[in-house]
C-alpha cells in the first residue's frame, strides 16, 4: 500500500498532469492549514493567547483559514474526481488550487510578521511544493500579485500606516523571553512546517536517485531486445581488454548476423523481424554467463559478445550454441513457419587490443558469410 503511493507520488511529480499535481496539492497544503486553523481556535478560546491578538482580528484570520481549507479541499476532490475525465492541461483547475491558497497564506504572514515568524517559511515550502507540481505560468499570477502584496505592504510601512504584525497587539520577538503562548505557537508551527517539508525533499532526491539509475540503463539498453547497445559494448570491450592486458587472461569476441534479415522483413513485414531480433536477444541472453559475458546489438540486425576468461576455441563453441538453438527455432507469420539462422565470427583479444579483436571477428564474421552462411568463422587478433 505504502510502495503503490509513493509511486503514484512519483508519477505526479514526473508527468505533472493537473488533476494529480491538484491532488499532491492539496494533500501537502491542507494538514499545514489545519494546524494554523487549530492554533487560531484555541487562541479564541483562550483569554490570555487571545489577548495577543488585535480586538476583533483573529476571527477575521480565523474565517479566511477557514475559506481557504474549504476551498483547497473541494480543488483537491474535484481534480481526484475528475482525474480519469479530464485531458492533462487544465491550467484553470491548476490556477484555482494553487493561486488561493499561496495569496492567502502570504497575507496570514504579513499579518503575523513576515520577518519575525515562521510564517514566511511556510510561504517559502508551500511555494516551492507548488513549483515541484506545476510548471511556471501556472504559478505566475500568484507570484506577481505576491510581490505586488509584499511591496504594498513595504511600503505602508515605510509611510507608518502598518505595524510589523498588523494582527498582533505586540510583535512576537520583543527582546524578552518569550510568552508562553508564543513558545508554544513558534514550535507547532516550525515542526510542522519544517520536518515534512525535510521529508518531502528527501522523498524527491531519493526518487531523482531512482529516476537517474532507470535513465543509465536505458541509456545502456536496446530496448527491443534488452541488450546491451553499442555504446555499453564499446565502454564494456576497452574495460575487459584492460583486464587483459593486465592479467593475460583470456577474452573473445563474437560477431554475429542474421541471414538474410531484409528478406524477412520484406516478405514477412518488419513485426516478424522484430520478432526475429526479440528472439535472437534472448537467446544471447539466456545463451551466456551472467554477470561476466555481455551480450548486446550493436546494428540493426547484428549482435555481439564480449566472453572474458574464454579462449578463440570457447568462443566458437558458444557460437555455435547460438546458431543451432536460433536455427530450430521457429518463426510464424501470415500462416507461415519459417526457421532463421545466423553467421559468426569470433576471434580473441591479443595484448588488450580490443578494437583489433573486434575487428577481426568482423571480417570473420565476413568469411563466414561469405562461405555460405549459417557459419562460424575464426580466428586470433
Amino acid at each position: 500500500m505504502m510502495r503503490a503511493l509513493m509511486r503514484w507520488i512519483e508519477g505526479g511529480l514526473k508527468h505533472r498532469q493537473h488533476t494529480s499535481s491538484a491532488v499532491l496539492y492539496t494533500l501537502a497544503t491542507v494538514p499545514m492549514l489545519m494546524v494554523l486553523w487549530g492554533l487560531q481556535a484555541y487562541a479564541l478560546s483562550d483569554a490570555q493567547a487571545l489577548a495577543h491578538y488585535r480586538p476583533g482580528a483573529l476571527p477575521w484570520a480565523q474565517h479566511l483559514l477557514t475559506g481557504l481549507i474549504v476551498w483547497q479541499v473541494a480543488c483537491g476532490v474535484y481534480a481526484w474526481w475528475s482525474r480519469d475525465r479530464m485531458d492533462e492541461e487544465r491550467p484553470l483547475l491548476a490556477w484555482c488550487t494553487v493561486t488561493p491558497t499561496l495569496l492567502g497564506l502570504l497575507a496570514l504572514s504579513i499579518a503575523y510578521g513576515l520577518k519575525d515568524t515562521p510564517m514566511g517559511m511556510v510561504v517559502i515550502e508551500e511555494l516551492v511544493v507548488a513549483r515541484a507540481l506545476f510548471p511556471l505560468r501556472i504559478l505566475r499570477p500568484a507570484l506577481v500579485l505576491g510581490v505586488a502584496m509584499i511591496m504594498g505592504y513595504e511600503w505602508a510601512h515605510a509611510q507608518g500606516m502598518v505595524g510589523d504584525s498588523p494582527l498582533l497587539s505586540a510583535p512576537v520577538f520583543r527582546g524578552v523571553a518569550l510568552d508562553p503562548w508564543w513558545a508554544l505557537w513558534l514550535r507547532v508551527v516550525l515542526h510542522t512546517s519544517l520536518w515534512p517539508f525535510a521529508l518531502g525533499v528527501f522523498f524527491l532526491f531519493n526518487s531523482l536517485a531512482r529516476h537517474r539509475v532507470d535513465l543509465e540503463t536505458l541509456a545502456r539498453t536496446d530496448m527491443l531486445t534488452g541488450l546491451a547497445n553499442r555504446r555499453e559494448f564499446m565502454t564494456r570491450l576497452a574495460d575487459e581488454s584492460h583486464r587483459q592486458a593486465r592479467a593475460g587472461h583470456a577474452c573473445t569476441v563474437v560477431v554475429c548476423d542474421i541471414d538474410h534479415f531484409k528478406r524477412i522483413n520484406d516478405q514477412y513485414g518488419h513485426p516478424a523481424g522484430d520478432a526475429v531480433l526479440a528472439e535472437v536477444g534472448r537467446l544471447l541472453r539466456t545463451g551466456v554467463r551472467q554477470h561476466l559475458d555481455l551480450a548486446a546489438r550493436i546494428g540493426g540486425e547484428e549482435f555481439a559478445l564480449i566472453l572474458p576468461e574464454t579462449d578463440v576455441q570457447g568462443g566458437q563453441r558458444v557460437a555455435e550454441k547460438l546458431a543451432r538453438a536460433l536455427k530450430a527455432h521457429p518463426f510464424t507469420a501470415n500462416g507461415q513457419t519459417w526457421h532463421v539462422t545466423l553467421s559468426a565470427g569470433v576471434a580473441e583479444v591479443q595484448g588488450g587490443r580490443g578494437e583489433m579483436a573486434l575487428r577481426a571477428a568482423d571480417a570473420q564474421l565476413y568469411a563466414a558469410k561469405a562461405a555460405g552462411r549459417d557459419r562460424v568463422a575464426s580466428a586470433l587478433a
